[in-house]
């Protein structure tokens, strides 16, 4: 069964969206519904649609006659974001710990790691930032609290787009991920939530310094 047509103007959002979440549209960047008309070879209306609805999402503000300003990443919503990200992966690690799960759990993130790394020797940054997402939601998921996963999973947009700021396309930084995921998979291993959250901080902080206050 082929898979249902999706509207121009959900393509055009889907489009859009990705580019400011990777980076091609440049937070900051004032673009206009020509421009993304003729880029996606679509008419205006289906542009005008997906930035009405991009505004009420809060990745941009339009103005009237001007374009649609895409809102940039602030240090304080990358603060935001990092802390919250600690207190929830923190939290499931302690679960895995206390449900005696903690060394499949080990394992899955091992295999998890390897995936990573060889994403980052083929130089597939793509599937890099994919994986990256996979290791620090499966712990998450395995921590056994399902409204704290899909808040979690919320949080993966913004992410996205702060690693697009500064992380991924830095093959120095790309490999400090794969040390600290590795200390990360051997704390889970030994049971150690206290060290995995010293661990956790300590990696969530050296990767975004850039963007911190």
């Amino acid at each position: 069964m082929s898979e249902p047509k999706i509207s121009a103007a959900d393509a055009v959002y889907r489009e859009v969206k990705g580019r400011i979440l990777d980076g091609s549209i440049a937070g900051g960047a004032l673009i206009s519904e020509g421009e993304i008309s003729e880029l996606l070879d679509v008419s205006r209306t289906p542009v005008r649609e997906a930035f009405v609805r991009l505004q009420a999402e809060g990745w941009m503000t339009l103005y009237p006659k001007r374009g649609a300003l895409v809102r940039a990443v602030e240090p304080r919503e990358v603060r935001d974001v990092v802390e919250a990200r600690i207190a929830v992966e923190s939290r499931a690690a302690r679960s895995v710990v206390e449900a005696h799960e903690h060394r499949d759990v080990a394992i899955d993130l091992g295999e998890i790691l390897r995936r990573q790394r060889q994403s980052l020797e083929t130089g597939d940054h793509d599937d890099f930032t994919e994986t990256d997402c996979v290791f620090h939601t499966h712990l998450v998921a395995a921590g056994g609290n399902a409204i704290l996963t899909e808040f979690y999973e919320r949080l993966g947009e913004r992410q996205r787009r702060m690693a697009a700021r500064i992380l991924w396309k830095d093959d120095r930084r790309c490999r400090d991920v794969l040390t600290a995921h590795a200390r990360l998979v051997d704390l889970v291993a030994a049971g150690d939530a206290t060290g995995f959250e010293q661990e956790l901080t300590a990696h969530l902080h050296h990767s975004y310094d850039g963007l911190l206050p």
